[in-house]
C-alpha cells in the first residue's frame, strides 16, 4: 500500500478534513522524508504556556531551521507570533517553514513579505505544495497512507472516484529514457567501453600531484580512496575494475598520452611527465573556462546590483548563481538538458527551486535574501536567455557530464525507481537458483552473487516464494549429490586435483571440492560437515530432510512458503495437465518435474490475476514473476503467453543484480552529484561523454516529452517488464567478462582461488 501512488484528489479532500495532532504527525513523516532531514519537537523551554506551542514546532538544531505545522488558516499572523515566540525562548531563527493543511494565495508574494519584515526566511507550504510532492518517494505515499487515506476511506465504495494520478517516475524523463536505452543496447559491450574510458580518467584525476622525482606515489587503495570521496556512487563500477584498469594505463605500449607508470615492487603508482603535461592543459582550458562563466556572470550582476549589495554581495550573488545552475542539473536533469538544446527559452520555474536550496545552503537568509535572490534570478534568466558562447559551452559541458553520470546509474531518481519495483515483487524462486545460492555457502561474502541477489530483493521488499515443487527439486538434488560424491569421488578424496573436480556434473559436490582444494578458510573439514550447512546430514535422505532445508531457505532468505494445494487452486487443471504433457513429450523432463514447470508457469499468471495486477495501473509493470534460469520451457508456452496478453512469466536473474543489487545508495548517487558539478572535475569529465549516445539520449527525451502522462506510464510499464524478461540482454559485470552473470563457483575457482598450487 505504501508503494501506491496516491490519488492526489483524495488527497486534498483529506487535508480538507485532518486535525491538528494527526497533521503534524503527517508533516514530520512527511518532510523527514522529501528532505532527508529529522526534525524534533522544539523543546526545552517549560513555562508561561510554551508546551501547546512547543507542540507544533519543530527544529533542525543543526541549521537553526524550525518548521511549524498548522491547520488554521491564518499564515501571516501564525508566522509572525511563532518567530516571535522562538525569539521570546531564546531561540535565533535563520529559517522559518510554516506547513499548513489549506491552500494559500499568492504564497511567493507572501514569503517575501515576511522575509523582509522579519529578518527570518520564511517559506510556506500549503496543501498544493503537499499534493504536488506526495508521490515523490516511498516514505511521503507512505506518510499520506499512514496519515490521511483513513479520512477518505468512504470513497472506497462502489461508484467512487478512481482517479489514476502519475508518479515523478512517469512525469520526470529519466526512466523513460533509461529503460529506452537498456532495451535498445542488448550487448552492453559498448556501455562497458564508456566505463572503462570514465575508470580511466577517474585514475589519472586521482594522480593528479603524485611526482615520481619528489617520491610522490600512490597505492591501489589510496587512488581508490580518492576516487570514493567524490563519487561515492560509483563504488560498484570503479573497485572491481581498478585493477584491470592500472594494468591497462601502465601497460608499456601505451602511447596516447594517458599512460601512468607502475612501481611494480612498491605498489605504487604516478603520472609521467608526458601524461601532467597533457592533463594540466586540459585542466587549464577548463578552468579558464570556468573562470570566464564567473567573470561574465559577475558582469551581469554587477550591471544590475540592487542598491546596498557591496562586493561581498556581488561575490556571494556570483557563488550562488553558479551553483544554482549546477544544481538545476541535479535536480532537473534531463528536463533541463532537453531545454538547454531547444530554441525555446528556459522555463525559470525549473531554475527556482534549485535557487531556494543554494541560498539556504550559503547561510543567506532575513533581509539579505530577497536582493541577492531576485539579482540571481535576473542573471540567470541573462545567461538560459541570451547567454554568451562561453556561458552556452560551460552548460553544454555540465550536460555531458550529467548525462554520464547517468549512464553509470547514478541518477537518484533511477535507483528510486528500481528500489520501488523491487519493493513490489512476488518471486516464485527457481530451484536452479537456490541451488546456486546453496553453493555459495564457502565463498567470501562478496562474491556470494545470487545469495546476495536474493537477500537484497528481500530487503528491499520483495517476497520470495519457496513453492513445495522447488524444495523437493533442491532436496533430491543434493541427495543425487550425495550419491554422486560417495559413489565417485569419496574413495579418491584426497587425491582429487582441480581438473578432476570440475568435470562433476553436480554443482554442489564442485563447491565442496573447490573449497577444500582452495583452502578456503570456511572450509567443512569433510563432504558431511558440508551437507550439515544445510540440514542433519544424517537425515539427508529421510523426510525430515525436506524440513530442514525448508526452514534453512526460509530464515536465509526471508522467504514465504506455498505448497501444491495452495498453487494448484491458482490454475486450470485441465490446462497444468495439457502444458505438463506438453513438457513431458518433450523428452528432457521426467513427468514430476515437467509438472513442477507447468505449475510454475501457470502459477504465475494465477497470482497475477488473484492480485489484479492486469487491472491495476503502475509504471512498474508486472509483480509477480518466476525467477530462474529455466529457459527450455519457453519453447512450449508461446499460446499460453499469446492468451495472456503477451506478457512474460520468466525474470531474469541477472535482471536483479544490474539494476537492484548494483545500484548505489540514493544517498551516496546525490553525494556524487553534489560534489562533481562544483568542482573543476566537473567540467573534465564532460570529455568522456562521446556525441553518438548524448544525442541519443536527446532523442529518447524528445519521445518521452511526445508523450502524455497516461501513454508514457503504459509505454514505462511495457518496457519494464520487456527488460525483465529480455533473454537475449547481455549484461558484462564486474564478476565475468563472458556475459554470464552467474558463472559463480566454477569461474572464481579458476580465476580467484589458488587451486592449481
Amino acid at each position: 500500500m505504501a508503494n501506491q501512488a496516491v490519488n492526489t484528489e483524495r488527497m486534498m479532500i483529506a487535508l480538507g478534513k485532518i486535525q491538528g495532532i494527526p497533521f503534524e504527525a503527517f508533516v514530520n513523516d512527511f518532510f523527514g522524508s522529501l528532505l532527508g532531514k529529522e526534525f524534533t519537537p522544539l523543546g526545552g523551554v517549560k513555562d508561561g504556556g510554551a508546551d501547546g506551542f512547543e507542540r507544533y514546532v519543530s527544529e533542525d538544531s543543526s541549521q537553526k531551521s524550525f518548521m511549524q505545522a498548522s491547520i488554521r488558516m491564518d499564515v501571516e499572523a501564525k508566522v509572525r507570533q511563532t518567530v516571535d515566540r522562538l525569539r521570546e525562548f531564546g531561540r535565533n531563527p535563520f529559517s522559518l517553514t510554516y506547513v499548513t493543511s489549506k491552500p494559500v494565495k499568492a504564497v511567493d508574494a507572501l514569503e517575501d513579505s515576511l522575509t523582509e519584515d522579519l529578518n527570518v526566511t520564511i517559506r510556506i507550504r500549503d496543501a498544493n505544495y503537499l499534493v504536488s510532492h506526495v508521490n515523490d518517494s516511498i516514505g511521503t505515499q507512505a506518510a499520506y497512507h499512514q496519515h490521511l487515506r483513513h479520512l477518505t476511506e468512504s470513497l472506497d465504495q462502489i461508484g467512487s472516484s478512481t482517479v489514476v494520478t502519475a508518479s515523478r517516475h512517469v512525469r520526470d524523463p529519466s526512466v523513460f529514457v533509461f529503460l529506452s536505452q537498456e532495451l535498445e543496447r542488448r550487448d552492453d559491450s559498448g556501455n562497458q567501453t564508456l566505463v572503462a574510458d570514465v575508470v580511466d580518467s577517474l585514475i589519472m584525476w586521482s594522480l593528479e600531484g603524485t611526482d615520481p622525482d619528489q617520491d610522490k606515489l600512490m597505492t591501489e587503495s589510496e587512488i581508490l580512496e580518492k576516487i570514493l570521496s567524490v563519487l561515492p556512487s560509483v563504488e560498484n563500477l570503479v573497485r572491481p575494475r581498478l585493477p584491470k584498469r592500472l594494468v591497462a594505463l601502465s601497460a608499456k605500449s601505451r602511447n596516447d598520452g594517458r599512460a601512468i607508470r607502475r612501481y611494480k615492487s612498491q605498489g605504487k603508482y604516478c603520472l609521467p611527465y608526458d601524461t601532467r603535461r597533457l592533463l594540466r592543459e586540459e585542466n587549464q582550458s577548463d578552468e579558464a573556462l570556468r573562470t570566464t562563466v564567473e567573470s561574465s556572470i559577475e558582469e551581469r550582476i554587477t550591471a544590475a546590483r540592487p542598491l546596498g549589495l557591496g562586493e561581498v554581495g556581488v561575490s556571494q550573488a556570483v557563488r550562488v548563481t553558479v551553483r544554482t545552475l549546477q544544481r538545476t542539473f541535479e535536480h532537473q536533469g534531463l528536463t533541463f538538458i532537453s531545454s538547454l538544446q531547444n530554441d525555446e527559452p528556459t522555463e525559470l520555474v525549473v531554475v527556482s527551486d534549485s535557487l531556494a536550496s543554494v541560498l539556504d545552503e550559503e547561510g543567506i537568509n532575513g533581509h539579505r535574501r530577497n536582493p541577492i535572490g531576485n539579482v540571481v534570478y535576473e542573471c540567470l534568466r541573462g545567461v538560459l536567455y541570451d547567454s554568451t558562447a562561453e556561458e552556452r559551452a560551460y552548460l553544454h559541458k555540465l550536460s555531458r557530464t550529467y548525462a554520464l553520470l547517468f549512464t553509470l546509474n547514478s541518477e537518484p531518481k533511477l535507483i528510486d525507481y528500481f528500489q520501488r519495483m523491487a519493493g513490489d515483487f512476488h518471486l516464485f524462486i527457481g530451484s536452479d537458483q537456490l541451488v546456486r545460492a546453496l553453493s555459495e555457502i564457502c565463498l567470501d561474502d562478496a562474491d556470494k552473487i545470487v545469495t546476495n541477489t536474493l537477500k537484497m530483493s528481500a530487503e528491499a521488499g520483495a517476497e520470495l516464494i519457496l513453492t513445495e515443487s522447488a524444495l523437493d527439486e533442491i532436496v533430491y538434488h543434493l541427495r543425487g549429490c550425495d550419491h554422486e560424491f560417495q559413489n565417485t569421488f569419496a574413495p579418491m578424496e584426497d587425491y582429487i586435483t582441480y581438473e578432476i573436480a570440475r568435470n562433476s556434473p553436480k554443482i554442489m559436490v564442485r563447491a565442496y571440492m573447490y573449497s577444500r582444494l582452495g583452502k578456503r578458510n570456511a572450509s567443512p573439514k569433510n563432504w558431511p560437515a558440508f551437507i550439515n550447512q544445510f540440514c542433519t546430514y544424517a537425515d539427508l535422505h529421510k523426510p525430515q530432510a525436506f524440513l530442514d532445508i525448508k526452514r534453512y531457505l526460509q530464515n536465509e532468505f526471508s522467504m514465504s512458503y506455498r505448497d501444491r494445494i495452495e498453487l494448484k487452486k491458482l490454475v486450470d487443471a485441465k490446462q497444468l495437465a495439457e502444458l505438463t504433457e506438453t513438457l513431458e513429450e518433450d523428452g528432457t523432463k521426467k513427468f514430476e518435474l515437467a509438472e513442477n514447470d507447468a505449475l510454475m508457469v501457470l502459477s504465475v499468471y494465477g497470482h497475477r490475476r488473484k492480485n489484479r495486477e492486469h487491472s491495476n495501473i503502475s509504471e512498474f509493470g508486472y509483480q509477480t514473476w518466476w525467477l530462474t534460469g529455466e529457459t527450455r520451457v519457453l519453447r512450449h508456452t508461446g499460446q499460453i503467453v499469446s492468451n495472456n496478453a503477451g506478457g512474460k512469466y520468466v525474470m531474469r536473474p541477472d535482471f536483479l543484480l544490474n539494476f537492484l543489487t548494483l545500484a548505489p545508495a540514493a544517498n551516496h548517487a546525490r553525494a556524487s552529484f553534489s560534489s562533481i558539478f562544483p568542482s573543476l572535475l566537473g567540467v573534465t569529465l564532460s570529455r568522456r561523454m562521446a556525441d553518438a549516445p548524448f544525442k541519443k539520449m536527446l532523442k529518447f527525451v524528445q519521445e518521452s516529452e511526445n508523450l502524455n502522462d497516461s501513454r508514457r506510464m503504459a509505454v514505462i510499464a511495457d518496457y519494464s517488464d520487456k527488460l525483465k524478461s529480455d533473454l537475449h540482454r547481455q549484461y558484462l559485470t564486474v564478476h565475468s567478462d563472458s556475459g554470464d552473470l552467474f558463472s559463480g563457483i566454477d569461474a572464481l575457482a579458476e580465476q580467484r582461488w589458488d587451486v592449481n598450487g
